[in-house]
């Protein structure tokens, strides 16, 4: 089958499902080819499932600027031109094109009773100031590259079943992890290595040449820049962009320094800090603040970065063979976690440090390619009074004493 024409289902397929036919408006956010056109067909295709008519569904495009232009000269006719009896669903793609599109969206919202609206959009930062104009209209949906699950699902149903078998949720009602052993340990691992050598975005997934790969890599890193950079913030950042995702490409990890990073790049100290922003806002870094409650004794100013996806990662720093993984555990940590959770890092002025604080539970994460504790992991747990901490590391499965939890990477997907 062409790769192009295999779909694998989205975890938040269910919930999105769930407001399909409530009054809010349903906005999807994530980054350039992760899946929301996809999304949205198949969105289309369980309304025909439930009888709504085809001339009731409208799907949009708003990269067509002849469209766009229509839509900002005067949204109402807009709107009127595709109404059929009875209730309309507008799937509307990429709206972070259109001007004031928070206070066209709220008017049409207050206008139209017999109107459904989804929307989707590459910039977190465009969609999330509809808020000021939809406060209790709108209901926000991430969808990101695969998630080590999703990948699975991809690589076979035999790796899903086992995953589901083995991985593990955080709530705040544990009071300890339940964890299973898998013989299997080997193959997951193997496979978690492709996860974060060639990313997770579906198309790059699912195709099987590793040449191909790393070419739609390089296009899809390129339209990123073009699309989202240039044409939502200006032809002044492209190069600054370029300059500042290799550097951190270099630095994945590690606590930043805005005035290592402005020499670095020959950018300016406040280019720095907005384009970290804007990097953020279009889904390519992930900004870790600190963790601290004693002002005195805690780290409280400098951030870490992770990357959204690991193959963009690897293309930024030209490796995508003989890899220290190290870096690139620990993002994929970070990135597992933060699906579900609130991630900070934890350091002292002495320079204790923990890798990852999980914020809402208070349980401190250390990712390690062996299985020792931390004097830090340990200082934590006895100063916040964590129920149990984590080491997140690539084989073992088991419980140590003061309630430590050896957890193979793969069991966090």
């Amino acid at each position: 089958m062409n790769n192009l024409m295999v779909y694998v289902e989205r975890d938040m397929e269910k919930n999105i499902k769930k407001w399909l036919y409530e009054r809010e408006i349903v906005a999807i956010r994530g980054p350039r080819q992760c899946g929301k056109t996809t999304l949205l067909n198949r969105m289309k295709e369980t309304l025909l499932k439930d009888n709504v008519p085809e001339k009731n569904i409208h799907y949009l495009n708003f990269e067509d600027d002849l469209l766009r232009l229509k839509f900002e000269e005067n949204w109402q006719e807009f709107i009127k031109f595709y109404l059929a009896e009875g209730k309309n669903y507008f799937l509307i793609d990429e709206v972070q094109y259109v001007k004031e599109i928070g206070k066209k969206l709220k008017l049409a919202f207050d206008t139209f009773d017999n109107v459904k609206i989804i929307i989707t959009g590459s910039s977190s930062f465009d969609l999330t100031n509809l808020g000021k104009y939809l406060v209790g209209r709108v209901i926000f949906f991430d969808l990101l590259p695969f998630s080590f699950h999703e990948f699975l699902r991809a690589k076979g149903e035999k790796y899903e079943k086992r995953h589901n078998e083995i991985r593990i949720s955080l709530d705040k009602s544990d009071s300890k992890i339940h964890l299973k052993k898998t013989v299997f340990i080997d193959e997951l691992n193997s496979l978690l290595h492709e996860y974060i050598t060639y990313g997770a975005y579906p198309r790059i997934v699912l195709e099987k040449d590793k040449s191909k790969k790393k070419e739609l890599l390089k296009n899809l890193f390129t339209t990123y820049i073009e699309k989202d950079i240039v044409s939502l913030y200006g032809i002044k950042y492209r190069d600054g962009a370029v300059k500042l995702l290799r550097a951190l490409s270099s630095m994945m990890g590690g606590v930043i320094k805005y005035e290592t990073l402005s020499e670095t790049t020959g950018l300016k100290y406040n280019e720095v800090k907005e384009l970290l922003a804007l990097l953020q806002d279009s889904f390519v870094i992930s900004i870790v603040p600190p963790f601290y409650k004693n002002l005195a004794s805690e780290i409280r100013k400098n951030p870490k970065i992770y990357f959204v996806d690991y193959g963009i990662r690897n293309l930024l720093i030209e490796n995508f063979a003989g890899h220290n993984f190290e870096f690139l555990y620990e993002n994929f940590v970070h990135n597992e976690l933060k699906r579900h959770h609130t991630i900070k890092y934890w350091r002292t002025t002495t320079k204790s440090e923990v890798d990852f604080i999980i914020d809402d539970l208070l349980i401190p994460v250390e990712v390690k390619s062996g299985d020792k504790a931390t004097r830090a992991l340990v200082s934590f747990m006895e100063t916040y009074g964590s129920k149990f901490g984590i080491i997140a590391n690539l084989k073992v499965a088991e419980e140590r004493e003061r309630k430590i939890y050896m957890i193979p990477f793969v069991y966090l997907g």
